[in-house]
């Protein structure tokens, strides 16, 4: 959903608020001893009546706010009001679902219910504000329906969403008030003091005048500045207003432009070290440091990011495309050497959340003061008081929906846990899939997908995260490659056509039509459809499981080979043009060594080496007029 264009005296006044938002959180994240409920409260008290203000209730996007978006406003304030004055005795000084509600009690969660359901669709997350307000219909109709009805009351369901940490106060929001919260003020201020700039500049140095050079700039900008967006949509627009028209400029078609950022901005929420918020509320489910979820997913990023990086050098070879013009690429050495010490956030960020195991909050606000100092080495990129008020208010609006969605998420997941849906689509799966992982982990994935249609990737993976990784697990699947695989599925969602947010952002700057680049998107991430299920049946690429050095690199080379022979036989393209048999036996053999066992790893490798020993061979005797 649009944005409200708001007057310069009202957009002041919101910036404000944002302004004081980040530095209450920074404040608390950095030197209180808070209380997380209370925290989750705050950041609602100031999220919720300004998505009222910010976010128009129709598509139109007009200045003035209208007399009952003020009424929702203070009635938002209110109500959240009311539940942070009242926190310890309604969460803490009763038993859950034992002690009477009150009225008042019943009222306020009711009214507050309501507020974030309107909100929810404001904020562009409709399918999110459909499913909980389904799934909060069924609670309350819980007594009348037959079978999977059950015995409840309006008050325990009311009660259950807001006054319990299982329902909107529950690891979505948490996640987002902390985790998220940091790392979108991190993200913002590296923007202003440069470090952004700084990361694309080098992509640009390095493959800038390869063929093809802009979008190879596009893939490499993309997955470095994905470690510090965590966003797949902030990444297209954040790279792709250069990146889209620079292959378009030295004859890209525009919808493989579009598919190009799309993708490379994609990844970078699978890309460590910085991840979408999704990998941070899985660490919390699976009770493990951030690190360790970071440090999984580096093997499966690399992979993805060979698969697009191989389809988009061919693409360029095959079409005779050429690379930026010089007076575009800068200097590598003097980029380095200017401003080379930009390494140094992203550097401490990685160094005191994988070696050091200091909270992934602290770590991002060590990393956005070091930012903040860096800034001064040179006059252009001092981070005035100015750039400070802009920077901070910019990180907490980009916070404002997914606060917001968040919270839908936490009343999503709690209905499904208080209706038992749970445990009766564990049930579902594993009967339909018969007990085989496989046909299991495909209904996960197409549910995932679905859920992801037009869904945020946070709400889709807490979503399926609660209905489907279960029975994944129940099959005897490793818990954090269950978690994997359906927060992959999650994130490529933002790429899989009807709806696919990526896509349509990079569409809009490629003037293309959103399912072209949806489609081509699709091709060039071909790998995010099958890591998932290789992360799976090769969990050693997570760095799991008992094998030797020997063993571990056997498998990651295998997938590397894998990957590349699939990307040439989709961009139809070596040394010449392939032909449809070379193009065949390459893609059944990179097929082939995704299948775990040696058997299939030989017979992968015979097939995919002999295809291109002959191809090379034939060209050197050969070479095309």
């Amino acid at each position: 959903m649009s944005r409200r264009v708001l007057g310069k005296k009202a957009s002041l006044i919101v910036k404000s608020i944002f302004f004081v938002a980040a530095i209450y959180n920074i404040y608390t994240l950095a030197f209180v001893a808070y209380d997380v409920y209370q925290h989750m409260l705050i950041n609602l008290l100031y999220a919720l009546p300004l998505t009222f203000i910010i976010y128009p209730a129709g598509r139109k996007s007009v200045s003035k706010v209208p007399w009952y978006d003020y009424l929702l406003a203070t009635a938002s304030l209110i109500t959240v009001g009311v539940l942070l004055i009242n926190f310890r005795e309604w969460f803490f000084e009763r038993l859950w679902l034992v002690s009477p509600v009150s009225t008042e009690q019943f009222v306020v969660g009711l009214v507050f219910i309501s507020l974030l359901l309107e909100a929810g669709r404001r904020v562009g997350a409709l399918p999110v504000s459909v499913i909980a307000t389904a799934l909060v219909a069924l609670l309350l109709l819980a007594p009348y329906i037959p079978v999977i009805g059950f015995r409840t009351t309006p008050q325990r369901v009311v009660e259950f969403l807001c006054l319990t940490p299982w329902g909107v106060f529950s690891t979505p929001l948490e996640v987002i008030s902390t985790y998220v919260v940091a790392f979108t003020l991190l993200g913002a201020v590296f923007m202003a003091s440069g470090v952004s700039s700084f990361f694309i500049d080098v992509a640009k140095a390095a493959v800038g005048r390869s063929v093809g050079g802009p979008a190879k700039v596009s893939v490499i900008a993309s997955s470095l500045f994905g470690t510090v967006s965590g966003s797949a949509v902030a990444n297209v627009y954040a790279t792709g207003v250069f990146t889209i028209p620079s292959m378009k400029g030295v004859g890209f078609n525009p919808a493989v432009a579009g598919a190009v950022e799309a993708v490379a901005s994609t990844g970078g929420q699978i890309m460590p070290p910085i991840m979408g918020a999704g990998a941070f509320i899985m660490a919390e489910l699976l009770g493990v440091p951030y690190a360790y979820v970071m440090v999984a997913a580096v093997v499966p990023a690399l992979i993805y990011y060979l698969g697009v990086f191989v389809q988009v050098h061919y693409y360029a070879v095959k079409s005779g495309l050429r690379g930026l013009a010089g007076a575009e690429i800068p200097s590598l050495k003097e980029v380095l050497i200017r401003r080379g010490y930009y390494v140094i956030p992203l550097a401490t960020i990685v160094y005191l959340i994988a070696v050091a195991m200091w909270s992934p909050v602290t770590s991002a606000l060590i990393a956005l003061l070091v930012a903040l100092v860096l800034s001064y080495v040179r006059r252009s990129t001092w981070m005035t008081p100015k750039k400070v008020f802009e920077s901070f208010a910019e990180g907490i609006s980009e916070v404002v929906s997914i606060v917001v969605i968040a919270a839908l998420a936490g009343m999503i997941a709690g209905s499904v846990t208080y209706s038992g849906l749970t445990l009766r689509f564990a049930y579902v799966i594993n009967v339909a899939s018969m007990g085989i992982v496989a046909i299991a982990l495909v209904y996960t994935a197409l549910l995932t997908i679905l859920l992801g249609m037009g869904m945020p990737t946070t709400a889709a993976y807490v979503l399926a995260a609660s209905v489907a990784v279960p029975a994944v697990i129940s099959l005897g699947v490793d818990a954090l490659a269950a978690h994997m695989f359906t927060f992959w599925y999650a994130v490529i969602s933002a790429i899989t056509p009807p709806v696919a947010l990526a896509a349509y952002a990079a569409a809009t700057l490629a003037n293309e039509h959103p399912l072209k680049v949806a489609i081509w998107a699709c091709r060039l991430g071909f790998s995010s459809f099958i890591i998932p299920f290789l992360i799976v049946f090769r969990p050693i690429l997570l760095g799991h499981g008992h094998l030797t050095p020997l063993e571990t690199s056997w498998n990651i080379l295998i997938a590397f080979i894998a990957t590349y022979a699939i990307a040439v036989a989709l961009s139809g393209y070596l040394k010449r043009e392939l032909k449809l048999v070379e193009r065949a036996l390459l893609l059944a053999g990179g097929i082939a060594l995704y299948i775990p066992g040696i058997t299939y790893d030989i017979a992968g490798l015979i097939t995919v080496t002999a295809v291109l020993t002959n191809h090379l061979i034939k060209h050197k005797v050969r070479p095309p007029q």
